[in-house]
């Protein structure tokens, strides 16, 4: 047994604190690297933002560290692409919802 505390499960379809990139720079990079009209357009509501404003920067960040997630996560993109399969089986949000409170501990 250790004296460490568990860890928690990671959802793969959430964004993390310290995940991803940290700095502007490295977002710029992701970014070019994932697409580069997507930089194009970071960089045009870069430009815009108040720069007494804290908050307004700290949402764009996050908003595009998030769309960069969505963008490039293997998982993410599986799921996309199994939600348009005609043949996949279609659940309502209830069930998902009761399937997550079903979930085995540590799982």
């Amino acid at each position: 047994m250790s004296a460490l505390p568990a860890e928690e499960p990671v959802n793969p379809y959430r964004t993390h604190p310290g995940g991803g990139p940290r700095t502007v720079t490295q977002l710029r990079a992701a970014l070019t690297a994932a697409s580069a009209a997507d930089r194009e357009e970071f960089e045009a509501q870069l430009g815009d933002l108040d720069l007494d404003d804290p908050e307004e920067y700290a949402a764009l960040v996050r908003s595009w560290r998030h769309r960069l997630v969505m963008r490039t996560r293997p998982e993410i993109l599986a799921a996309v692409a199994a939600s348009t399969d005609p043949a996949a089986p279609r659940y309502s949000s209830e069930e998902i919802l009761a399937a997550d409170d079903r979930q085995e501990p540590g799982r």
